[in-house]
């Protein structure tokens, strides 16, 4: 039995005919017909039943009808799982990723990707990226994406972008009445801002306020900010459709703010669909600078 064999089966059985099958296919009825006899002696069966131009399934070509769909679809796509391996398209791709761009964003790279190569396994995991560099280091990721002070950034970490960064508040909170906000403002409110696990303990990127709140994602410090818990400083691309409604307020200051680059931590090497995930991450912050 050869799959040819079982597709000539179904082009058949979908048209209702050989004449029709070869019409629509462009392949010749004695083609077809030579097809479909090869499949019913190999499987010892009639599959139609035969009366002059007249052609029905039989009770058994009935019953193997559904099994035969599934047949190509599975040699269809092993055919494509060998052809992608050749190509250097991971069967498997582990993510790993902060929040600091927009789930919109996320949400269609990945709809992207599994259109554009439908038989990669995407597996993503949502943490600080503090903690990229370990999960790489140990496997657990193929590549990760964060965005990173000066300071924390792994060694092994390759810029992308800079990503401009606000200090906000709602609008509501004492910090958005004030002409121009200082350290020693800054110092007297909650400061909502990123934890992340290190060693066997948490720590927390505290700005200039001892008295902080810490989230391990920056969306959560996003929409608490929007809620009145304290002030932070959030990346813009994140924050700036709460900007543009007035859910959040920017902060005037004349601070000098430390440089946060949004980075890239990789594996060993990167395949076909880590490329063009990462083509695609640069794409987009080349239209929030």
């Amino acid at each position: 039995m050869r799959a040819e064999q079982v597709q000539a089966f179904i082009d058949v059985t979908e048209h209702g005919s050989f004449a029709a099958a070869a019409r629509h296919t462009g392949i010749k009825r004695s083609t077809l017909s030579a097809a479909v006899n090869a499949l019913e002696d190999s499987l010892g069966v009639a599959l139609f039943e035969r009366s002059g131009n007249s052609l029905q399934l039989t009770a058994v070509g009935e019953s193997v009808l559904p099994d035969c769909y599934r047949l190509l679809t599975s040699a269809s796509r092993i055919n494509k799982h060998c052809q992608q391996h050749l190509q250097g398209v991971e069967s498997q791709l582990c993510i790993a990723r902060d929040d600091a761009l927009p789930e919109a964003f996320w949400r269609q790279v990945m709809h992207d990707l599994k259109q554009r190569y439908p038989l990669t396994a995407i597996s993503v995991y949502l943490l600080p990226p503090q903690e990229h560099a370990q999960f790489v280091l140990r496997q657990t990721v193929d590549i990760a994406f964060g965005l990173y002070t000066a300071e924390g950034a792994a060694v092994n970490a390759s810029n992308l972008a800079p990503v401009s960064m606000s200090l906000v508040a709602a609008p509501n909170h004492p910090l958005s009445r004030l002409p121009n906000v200082t350290k020693d403002d800054l110092a007297q409110y909650t400061q909502v801002c990123l934890t992340f696990d290190q060693g066997d303990k948490l720590v927390s990127e505290a700005l200039f306020s001892t008295n902080y709140l810490g989230l391990t994602m920056f969306e959560v410090i996003r929409d608490a900010v929007i809620n009145g818990t304290g002030w932070a400083l959030l990346p813009y691309p994140l924050v700036k459709d709460a900007l543009n409604t007035h859910a959040l307020c920017a902060l005037n200051h004349d601070l000098l703010l430390e440089s946060h680059y949004y980075r890239y931590v990789e594996g060993e090497s990167l395949g076909v669909v880590a490329t063009a995930l990462l083509t695609n991450v640069i794409r987009f912050l080349g239209t929030t600078r």
